[in-house]
């Protein structure tokens, strides 16, 4: 499964995968400036567990580093990657006074 990339004018974007013609897994992001604000994962629960959000989040990072973005981890996917090894992520991770939670898929991060 190839990992395809869109982004429209409003600067809405997304890393995803389609599968028999429909869309199986996405990592959705905004950009504005030089921030780039991951907010969403998903994967169709009949892919869990194959790696496939990694490869999203890979992606990201390396499109992140090759246009220069800070990267706002939303996401509690994102958040939880950050944070298990921020020096790996430091260039690109954005600090705020007021900090994601991570709940902003949806989906609350495990503890």
């Amino acid at each position: 499964m190839e990992i395809q990339f869109r982004i429209n004018e409003e600067k809405l974007g997304s890393f995803y995968i389609d599968h028999d013609g429909r869309q199986v897994a996405e990592l959705d992001f905004e950009v504005k400036g030089n921030i780039l604000n991951a907010y969403h994962t998903g994967v169709r629960p009949e892919l869990e567990g194959q790696g496939i959000a990694g490869r999203l989040f890979d992606e990201l990072v390396k499109y992140a580093r090759e246009n220069e973005y800070k990267v706002i981890p939303s996401c509690s996917y994102i958040l939880a990657k950050f944070r298990r090894r921020p020096d790996d992520f430091s260039d690109l991770w954005y600090h705020t006074d007021d900090e994601p939670t991570g709940e902003a898929c949806g989906i609350r991060p495990k503890k």
